[in-house]
């Protein structure tokens, strides 16, 4: 297919089939497939729109060895976790919508042609080690060019979707949890941000305006059989060896122009450790920015160096002893200053500029956040519901996060101002003259990895980083935390964190699977006042709107988007197994103590559980007005729908209790060397995947 062809359809809207597919009377599936479509079956009866969630429906991987591929199968049902509250008779009778919020995470828009990615190292993870992947994993993908088309077919699944599934609310906010972009790169976020606002031509392309210039290409002197070669019948590992399919189109199509939709509801976005450092581990240094705009890219490593040295040197942290080491082999690649590394504070500024779509203006960054970089705000979700922004990432490097002290002073400070009481550190009830909000927490590393203790030499501040244990016990001191919603790790999974004391707070930390790995999904949350004493969160996951078997031939947005959930599906690293997460952590509702009583909503008697009339949804606003950013925290603000204006430990997964039940849901050559030392320096502490549920959390 030719690029015309592609541009002539890149603008074409459509959602994923929701129809189940069939799986027979026999195999093993068919007693999974008839209990799943029983139990969806009851699901779809109580919810007011399941369709384009994974209520309705779910992709399931085929079997077998070999290279797989998805097909249709039931919906999944809700599975009612109790851990924090007890699930009252009637409910669904009583439920009134406060918000609902999408949870968009870890979408890496990929620049795959940027001299400063160390794809070469990929392989010496192969076949992934047992238990947690190694130092080496995660450097390169086989999708990694089609990752911005996953994020624009995941923006029209929320289109075709528009509501919460649970309580029909329309969506109160988006919100990003950080790792947008890969590398730190300019041309990563104006992409990112571009499919974000949607309504202009973006191309995921650097370089040659008119070619791929990457590791994937069938370049005569920089072959490597290693990657995945998909527009090229010379042979390589992956399709050889693990039957990749031979796809002539997908290079060519990876880099087009196409029209992208945008986001359907107002958005904002928290910083990543790959937003934030070069490679997502190291902070930035004039050696790199030289690179990333050069016209040499590294594709090995230098000679007498063995992968074994490698890994000693980047484990010992002796990344100088690079420098003595001869050349490493490069090839020439198309200079590109857009390549450049950004700062917090142009991280704010970019998201500051108007683009038009949802709004709000800043996306949650004030102009203060643009000069000085502090990325923590506060913003408003809805009418009763704060939504607080964290900036998590530590400047000096590595993939695990933690918090500064100013930061978290101004914290509490936010917590206060949204609570009418709270608890001092030593246990005192203190009671304020503040009007109650429910808070919702959002940041990039969740508390299984903020544990980076490093003293931030590029945005240095007073006093030791702030890690998971000092974050859980301040938020336990105040009742109105209510979730605490997270990226970071690539997979699904839910945690309660009871409370810890009579007068302490429990909440819920909510992680959600990337964009960029399988299984390519996003999440949906609904907060519910059951008007009995108890909230519930309703977290629904959705798939993006590509089609679930890749068609032998992309023509689209949506084929391309369905072939990078396939070939991530079949990556030879294994780093989707467990990704999906358990029941617990998919279709949920969690159910917690309300920690002070609203004046009750008018209920429709036709449509109880709304929580609203229908002639009166709580919609997206039509302009695009600037929230938050000041983070002033000043008690109750106004509803999404009309913005109000203001500039200015880990812990293991609490599994579902044993009063938990799934229910129908009541409601280099030449002058490369100093190039290729300095790249393979920067790569200390490389991308890792995220870890199994038992251990310590390292992202690729």
């Amino acid at each position: 297919m030719d690029r015309r062809t592609f541009l002539a359809r890149g603008g074409t809207v459509g959602a994923a089939a929701a129809a189940v597919t069939a799986f027979g009377s026999t195999g093993p599936w068919a007693a999974v497939a008839r209990a799943q479509a029983e139990a969806a079956a009851r699901t779809r009866g109580t919810v007011v729109s399941p369709a384009g969630t994974t209520l309705e429906r779910t992709l399931v991987p085929g079997d077998g060895d070999g290279y797989v591929r998805f097909s249709e199968g039931p919906g999944q049902p809700v599975v009612v976790r109790d851990e924090l509250a007890a699930p009252k008779a009637g409910r669904e009778d009583r439920r009134a919508a406060l918000a609902t919020i999408v949870h968009l995470t870890d979408v890496h828009v990929i620049d795959g042609q940027s001299p400063t990615r160390v794809e070469f190292t990929d392989r010496f993870e192969d076949p992934a080690p047992a238990g947690n992947p190694g130092v080496f994993s995660s450097a390169w993908r086989p999708q990694e060019t089609l990752t911005g088309y996953v994020a624009d077919a995941m923006a029209r699944q929320l289109r075709a979707i528009g509501v919460g599934p649970v309580t029909g609310r329309p969506f109160d906010a988006a919100v990003s949890t950080g790792d947008t972009t890969d590398n730190q790169q300019l041309n990563e976020l104006e992409w990112a941000l571009a499919v974000m606002d949607g309504g202009r031509p973006v191309a995921f392309n650097s370089g040659d305006p008119d070619r791929y210039e990457g590791v994937q290409d069938d370049d005569e002197l920089s072959f490597d059989p290693a990657y995945y070669h998909p527009d090229t019948d010379r042979p390589d590992r992956y399709k050889v060896d693990l039957g990749y399919p031979f796809r002539p189109e997908m290079l060519e199509l990876a880099v087009a122009s196409f029209t992208a939709v945008g986001l359907p509801c107002p958005w904002y976005s928290v910083y990543g450790n790959h937003d934030g450092l070069l490679q997502g581990n190291l902070f930035d240094n004039p050696a790199f920015h030289t690179i990333a705009t050069g016209p040499l890219k590294v594709v090995g490593l230098p000679d007498g160096l063995s992968p074994g040295a490698l890994n000693r040197i980047l484990t010992e942290g002796d990344a100088g002893r690079l420098l003595t080491l001869p050349h490493a082999p490069v090839r020439e690649v198309t200079p590109d200053p857009d390549r450049r590394t950004i700062t917090a504070a142009e991280w704010a500024a970019m998201h500051r500029a108007d683009r038009g779509g949802p709004g709000p203006v800043g996306h949650g960054y004030s102009a203060d956040a643009a000069e000085s970089g502090e990325l923590h705000y506060t913003f408003d979700i809805s009418e009763d519901v704060l939504g607080i922004g964290l900036d998590t990432v530590n400047r000096t490097g590595y993939a695990s996060g933690s918090i500064d002290r100013p930061q978290f002073a101004w914290l509490e400070q936010q917590l206060i101002a949204a609570s009418s009481h709270y608890l001092t550190p030593d246990g005192s009830v203190v009671t304020t003259d503040n009007a109650d909000r429910y808070l919702v927490l959002f940041a990039h590393h969740g508390t299984v990895s903020l544990d980076n203790p490093m003293p931030d030499i590029v945005h240095p501040t007073p006093g030791p980083r702030v890690l998971a244990d000092e974050l859980i016990a301040l938020l336990h001191r105040f009742p109105n935390v209510i979730a605490f919603i997270v990226g970071h790790t690539h997979r699904n999974r839910i945690t309660a964190h009871p409370p810890t004391g009579p007068d302490t707070g429990g909440f819920w930390e909510l992680t959600t699977a990337a964009h960029v790995d399988h299984p390519q999904q996003a999440r949906l949350v609904e907060v519910v006042d059951n008007h009995d004493g108890t909230l519930s969160l309703f977290g629904t996951i959705i798939d993006h709107a590509g089609p679930a078997r890749a068609p032998e031939e992309a023509r689209d947005v949506l084929d391309l988007a369905a072939l990078s959930r396939e070939l991530g599906l079949n990556d030879v690293q294994g780093r989707g197994k467990g990704a999906g997460g358990e029941d617990g952590d998919r279709n949920v509702e969690l159910l917690i103590t309300a920690p002070f009583t609203r004046t009750p909503d008018p209920v429709d008697p036709e449509r109880p559980g709304r929580g609203r009339p229908d002639d009166v949804p709580p919609g997206p606003p039509e302009g695009r007005g600037e929230t938050g950013g000041g983070g002033n925290g000043r008690g109750r603000g106004a509803p999404a729908a009309t913005p109000a204006a203001a500039d200015a430990g880990a812990t293991q997964v609490a599994g579902v209790s044993a009063g938990a039940a799934t229910t129908q849901l009541p409601a280099t050559g030449g002058g490369a060397a100093a190039a290729g030392a300095a790249l393979l320096a920067g790569a200390a502490a490389l991308r890792r995947s995220g870890r199994d549920d038992e251990a310590v959390t390292a992202e690729p």
